[in-house]
């Protein structure tokens, strides 16, 4: 049997031109560093340019699917990291990728660029979810129209997504949970920092570490919930104005981003270290506050693994299949095995 057809490594610019669903003056623009190209018409083009250069087979389409990513903006490297994982799994045959970040915790925001997607040429979309109604009645919107939605990171409950790829969020608040009675063995406080409302994920890690405190570790005492929206100068805020007035503060449980803010707030009230803070995602930044102590443990999910999985789903769902979406594991990273470990 004969072999699937490869493109050649070296295409012209008219292999290009077709692969990315553009004309072939628009590919010599780009090739050749000239304006007059929109940034999302660019990308198409050098990610059809790498999957060429790479061999990737031949897809029976007048063009490759046209995926499109929603990500929060400014918040941290985590997310930044996934968008560029998205990039790379966009370079290949049968999907080109736009990676658009939107403004952080602005569900109306988020509404209104899914809506717009509409008679963009868009064939399918995969977002970080804000539970709101807006957002779900969006979903709604594309959905009519044939372009399937997956929500990414956090999910959205009672929506017409066709899937979740994540983390199972309870069961990581509720490992935080374990993770911390069995650092904190004196009576004392315990808080939680979280992003806000808006994100189903985070409540999910606050409902599964509180349930676990409670049940496990009564000499603990939970206190209400600090809000730092996700932010840098929010968790800043917020924490020093806690730790000043909680003097028997223990531990902090940060389910959200913007560590960088409480390990400051710690840092400038004499108490990292003393207070065990336990956070999410290993990127560089978290990875530097495990070795110098200020944070004892993160909760880390793959997000290469994570875009890898969202573009696999997607194209399945627009070739009329129906995969299974497997939950992607919690790892639990310390200084201790870091060595080797990656911000994937």
């Amino acid at each position: 049997m004969d072999s699937e057809p490869l493109i050649p490594k070296h295409a012209r610019v008219a292999d290009i031109a077709r692969l990315a669903g553009v004309g072939t003056a628009t590919v010599d623009r780009v090739l050749n560093g000239r304006g007059n190209v929109r940034d999302s018409t660019r990308q198409r083009v050098i990610q059809a340019k790498a999957a060429i250069e790479t061999g990737t087979p031949v897809v029976d389409r007048n063009r490759p699917w046209r995926l499109k990513i929603f990500l929060p903006g400014e918040a941290g490297p985590s997310t930044e990291y996934l968008a560029q994982c998205f990039q790379e799994f966009g370079a290949r045959g049968n999907a080109t990728i736009e990676c658009v970040f939107t403004t952080k915790m602005e569900p109306g925001a988020l509404a209104r660029k899914l809506r717009a997607c509409e008679g963009q040429g868009i064939d399918a979309v995969a977002f970080q979810a804000l539970e709101d109604q807006r957002v779900r009645d969006a979903v709604d919107h594309l959905k009519i129209r044939g372009i399937p939605c997956l929500s990414l990171i956090s999910s959205l409950a009672n929506s017409a997504v066709i899937g979740f790829v994540g983390t199972d969020s309870r069961a990581a608040g509720r490992t935080a949970g374990l993770l911390m009675g069995r650092l904190c063995q004196s009576a004392g406080l315990v808080a939680i920092i979280s992003g806000g409302q808006y994100y189903r994920s985070h409540e999910n890690r606050e409902m599964g570490f509180r349930a676990v405190v409670r049940k496990e570790f009564p000499h603990l005492q939970l206190a209400d919930t600090i809000s730092g929206q996700d932010d840098i100068e929010g968790n800043y805020n917020a924490t020093c104005i806690f730790i000043e007035e909680h003097p028997d503060l223990l531990g902090i449980y940060s389910v959200g981003g913007g560590n960088e803010g409480i390990v400051r707030a710690l840092q400038a009230n004499g108490v990292a270290g003393e207070v065990k803070l336990i956070g999410h995602n290993l990127t560089a930044k978290t990875q530097a506050y495990l070795l110098d102590g200020s944070l004892h443990y993160v909760l880390h999910q793959n997000m290469r693994r994570a875009a890898e999985l969202a573009v696999q789903v997607m194209i399945a769902e627009l070739e009329h299949q129906k995969p299974i979406i497997p939950i992607l594991p919690t790892e639990i990273i310390t200084r201790e095995n870091i060595l080797g470990t990656t911000f994937g």
